[in-house]
């Protein structure tokens, strides 16, 4: 491979860049001390966390562990201030000036609030809470402070600093070329279970409401991802001007995108093992260009990850600089870069590289992701030699279809190197390296041979692209107004009672100044901390619309004054889709999953029966048998159940749900001297007699009868055994109304349910899947509007009683009161049908004329838009019945479908009574409906007065359960009940089946 010189030349910058990164990671490292909390909360203290290196005994010492650099890299040495201590200040020079702006586009602009007009945003030391993204209270800072706030953890950190730091500084004096020795010293220092990373993350880096839902943690990680790749750029510009006290404003930035084609490789895999080894090969591969990107060329960071896409961070030229006419050459170097690694990793599908235009913020994010999918929707979409499509002889692999399996007699024998996928996985497992999951499915099956794949997946791409955050406030108009009656000497124009038409008519009428533009204009000045700093309006717009928003530019609005001010006085009061947002949203959503899989695995190990998750070895006599294969899986039957084992090292290991062989009463020796005939995988049968049977299996000794298949922030899929899937689903909404409730109109959760017996083909588990989440995406995507009936106030609750479009009404409560007291002003707005606005907290979309209310202004008779979230679920009896229709759900009517079961369970006398009733009844609708499923005149009334003497003789149905039962008659919730519970799940009422 031929040399790239712009590459050449950040390698050899790297031990800078990395310096330049660490100092990102560190530069705010003072605001995960409490002292911090205390001083932002009232408490006056003095302490400064710019100089928080002064507090020590004896002070940390910067200098000694960062001089290194300047002798090393002695052109920079004028340019090589005092980042930590200077950090916030409003301009500097330089690599400063790098900083500052990376610094600047992570917070996010919306925090230069001037502290004169912002007093009361302040939390103080009682109430320091940190906050979810979406506006969920997580913790109190202060009163139940997390291990770094403490100061046996301050004092930890420290130490960890100097380390990160001294690790540094031997890498760099030493001027180390091994990329790998510089990977190791950055996963140490910030990969997922580092110290530094799990301190950073539990604290705020803003206390101020609502900006304390960023941790120090985004905000540094983002921070130092721009720094170090706006300092690349100006390596890697000759002409770059090191004097220049604009760097920060000027400053840029592009993406890099790296995608994959996995959909290609789901689609084909035959069995989970070929999936999920496929998945391994993915993770090398962007482990590997991770590797480029992070440390070898040390010019940018993963700024998005997902099962298909990786998004970093990329040099960009300033502004005024003109495009960059090698940025060609890069996509170029990129792309051979990454052909190389996926033929290393012998992928049947090319890699796709892309780099954005240049930009000042991450709203370009999803974008370049989706265009990366979409091109990546077509297997092939370059010319690709497939890496062993040269292989002569035998079949066509059934998995990859490009290969041939050396297999004359064996059509189902994978290639070479599909099996070696396949076989990664069963490796890693036999090592103890899956952290107690499991990879066969015979373990997941429940009592009745039956397991589901759960799929979950939250609507977050709107909110990456920042379209849906602008229902959040980071103030309100009328607060503001009402916690700054005075601006100074003047009294504030702003109309209390009418806050957003005033404030918008103020601003139109300075725009209708042509060439006006006072800098002291105490109302803006107010508003927004840079107004005084910017020479006329143009500039002004550009920073606080044009970067952040997907919105026209100053001069396409030169004759819309009434656009430009509406856009103005939207962009001053909304939340922003700032760099360390836009991270915080899909950390955030990816961690949701990550606890959803932590309570999957408590659920499906909960068994009065202690052999559910448990394995056995099993000791063969050889004397009798011999010649197993090794690893080779075996099955049997014993007791009516079955029993399946895996042969290695001379015994076999059971893979299978041991409770449903033994007893809990029973030990392990009931097995022993037992005598079973042993099927292979292709059909042949032998003989086996086990001579003893051992418990002590080491790591594999217990397991959580879970297999994840994806976990990502876009989708989460995992197989559960079939009677956990209720508890697992009901588990889910729980948490999501609770960690969701302020954005349950906006973040809607699908949830789909594939319920299969033992022995269905993966293929077709998979494909099902897919069919229930394109169906379940599409409902959730349209949105709908539903009547406000009633709104009512308790405890801080706003509960709304909603009317569906389908008649149906739902209850939601929605928090309006922030922990200490105050009412949340920032986050629980709606969107209206009114195009009015006609209360003191609404405010309206400059392009699309959208008004949102606040959850607490809502009136009977308000039309509420809303993303519908969504179940569907489908039963898998045979392969065929992936291609039946779906029916997809509201999640209120699944929460309502298992409350009637649960009084059909208490009320119904018998199974006999139920089934006798339910035959009767619907044998009754049929005839009582016309061909096309509507009733005959009266019918449906008819129907519904003979359902409730049924219910009443039949199941002993009398009072409020009657008439719970009869409506979920008349809304289908209670056929759907008795389909859920006893076809799929196989449940019984009163012991008879």
């Amino acid at each position: 491979m031929s040399k790239f010189e712009p590459a050449e030349k950040l390698r050899n910058h790297r031990p800078l860049l990395l310096a330049v990164e660490a100092i990102g990671w560190l530069h705010m490292a003072g605001k995960a001390k409490a002292d911090f909390l205390r001083g932002q909360g009232g408490q006056s203290n003095g302490y400064r966390y710019e100089t928080w290196f002064e507090y020590e005994n004896p002070p940390f010492p910067w200098s000694d562990l960062l001089g290194w650099v300047n002798s090393q890299y002695p052109r920079y040495n004028e340019a090589w201030p005092d980042f930590v201590t200077k950090h916030a200040a409003s301009s500097g020079l330089g690599i400063l000036g790098l900083l500052q702006a990376g610094h600047a586009m992570a917070s996010g602009i919306e925090k230069n609030l001037p502290k004169a007009t912002s007093e009361y945003l302040k939390q103080d030391i009682t109430h320091t809470w940190l906050s979810s993204a979406f506006g969920y209270p997580v913790r109190n800072l202060l009163f139940d402070p997390p291990t770094v706030l403490t100061d046996t953890g301050w004092g930890e950190l420290v130490a960890e600093i100097h380390k990160i730091l001294d690790d540094l500084r031997n890498l760099g004096t030493a001027n180390t070329k091994e990329k790998d020795s510089w990977w190791q010293w950055r996963e140490q220092a910030i990969g997922q279970r580092s110290l530094l990373r799990q301190a950073f993350t539990s604290t705020v880096a803003e206390t101020r409401l609502p900006n304390n839902d960023v941790t120090l943690w985004d905000q540094s990680y983002v921070a130092a991802a721009l720094f170090k790749s706006a300092m690349a750029g100006a390596i890697l510009d000759d002409n770059f001007n090191w004097t220049d006290n604009k760097v920060k404003q000027n400053t840029r930035w592009r993406l890099l995108t790296v995608g994959i084609g996995t959909e290609h490789y789901e689609s084909r895999a035959v069995k989970i093992g070929d999936w999920k080894g496929a998945q391994q090969t993915f993770e090398d591969f962007f482990l590997v260009i991770r590797k480029l990107v992070e440390v070898d060329l040390a010019c940018g960071s993963l700024l998005y990850r997902d099962r298909e896409v990786a998004v970093f961070s990329f040099p960009g030229e300033q502004e005024g600089a003109g495009t960059d006419p090698s940025m060609q050459s890069w996509i170029d170097y990129f792309t051979e870069q990454a052909t190389e690694i996926a033929r290393d990793l012998k992928l049947e599908t090319p890699p796709y590289c892309r780099i954005s235009k240049p930009s000042r913020s991450l709203i370009l994010l999803t974008s370049e992701s989706e265009e990366a999918r979409q091109i990546l929707e077509v297997p092939i979409h370059r010319f690709w030699e497939i890496p062993g499509e040269e292989s002569t002889g035998g079949h066509v692999c059934p998995v990859c279809f490009v290969r041939l399996n050396e297999g004359y007699r064996d059509k189902q024998k994978p290639c070479s190197v599909c099996y070696e996928r396949r076989r990664h996985r069963l490796d890693a497992w036999l090592k103890g390296n899956l952290e107690n999951d499991s990879i066969w499915i015979d373990e997941i099956v429940d009592t009745n041979d039956r397991a589901a794949l759960l799929t979950f997946s939250l609507d977050i791409k709107p909110w990456l692209n920042g379209t849906r955050i602008d229902s959040f406030r980071t103030q309100s108009i009328q607060e503001w107004r009402r916690h700054n009656p005075k601006l100074k000497s003047m009294i504030n124009p702003i109309d209390l009672l009418d806050p957003y038409n005033s404030l918008f008519g103020y601003v139109r009428g300075k725009l209708d100044r042509p060439g006006r533009y006072e800098k002291d204009d105490l109302v803006l000045s107010s508003l927004q901390e840079g107004f005084k700093y910017e020479p006329d309006w143009s500039s002004f717009f550009r920073k606080i619309v044009e970067d952040r928003a997907d919105a026209p530019s100053w001069d396409k609005l030169d004759k819309l004054p009434r656009e430009r001010a509406s856009w103005l006085v939207h962009q001053l009061f909304r939340k922003l889709a700032s760099p360390g947002r836009v991270y915080r949203f899909w950390r955030q959503t990816e961690e949701f999953f990550q606890g959803r899989l932590q309570d999957f695995c408590e659920i499906c190990s909960s068994d009065p029966n202690r052999w559910r998750v448990r394995r056995l070895k099993l000791k063969p006599d050889l004397s009798t048998s011999s010649g197993w294969e090794k690893h080779e899986t075996y099955s049997a039957r014993w007791r009516d159940a079955p029993l399946e084992l895996l042969y290695d090292k001379e015994e076999f290991l059971t893979i299978c749900n041991l409770a449903r062989l033994l007893g809990p009463e029973e030990t392990k020796d009931v097995l022993k001297d037992e005598d079973l005939k042993l099927r292979d995988e292709k059909g042949h049968e032998r003989s086996l007699k086990i001579m003893d049977v051992m418990d002590d299996v080491g790591a594999l000794g217990i397991y959580y009868p879970i297999i994840p298949l994806e976990l990502s922030p876009f989708r989460f899929r995992v197989l559960v055994p079939l009677e956990a899937v209720s508890e697992c689903v009901k588990c889910t909404i729980e948490a999501w109304e609770e960690e969701f409730g302020s954005v349950w109109d906006r973040l809607p959760l699908r949830i789909g349910i594939v319920a299969f017996p033992r022995m269905m083909p993966f293929q077709a588990i998979i494909e099902a899947a897919r069919k229930l989440e394109k169906g379940l995406q599409e409902r959730s995507e349209k949105s709908e509007i539903c009547c406000v009936a009633e709104s009512a106030a308790r405890d801080g609750m706003s509960i709304l009683r909603l009317i569906r479009k389908d008649g149906e009404q739902e209850i939601k409560a929605v928090s309006a009161r922030l922990p200490d007291g105050r009412k949340d002003v920032f986050y629980p707005y709606l969107a209206i049908e009114d195009q009015f606005i006609r209360f003191s907290h609404d405010f309206q979309h400059p392009a699309s004329g959208q008004v949102y209310r606040h959850v607490k202004q809502l009136h009977a008779g308000d039309g509420v838009k809303f993303y519908p979230s969504v179940v569907a679920s489908l039963f898998l009896e045979t392969t065929a019945a992936r291609f039946d229709p779906i029916e997809i759900h509201y999640l209120a009517e699944w929460k309502a479908m298992q409350e009637v079961w649960e009084i059909i369970k208490r009320i119904s006398p018998s199974q006999t009574a139920l089934r006798g009733f339910w035959s009767e009844i619907e044998a009754c609708r049929v005839a009582w409906q016309n061909p096309d499923g509507s009733w005959i005149e009266g019918g449906e009334r008819d129907w519904i007065e003979l359902a409730k003497v049924g219910l009443a003789n039949r199941l002993m149905a009398h009072g409020a359960s009657l008439d719970v039962l009869a409506d979920a008659l008349r809304t289908g919730l209670f056929g759907m009940a008795l389909e859920w519970h006893l076809r799929v799940l196989k449940k019984s009422i009163g012991g008879k089946l």
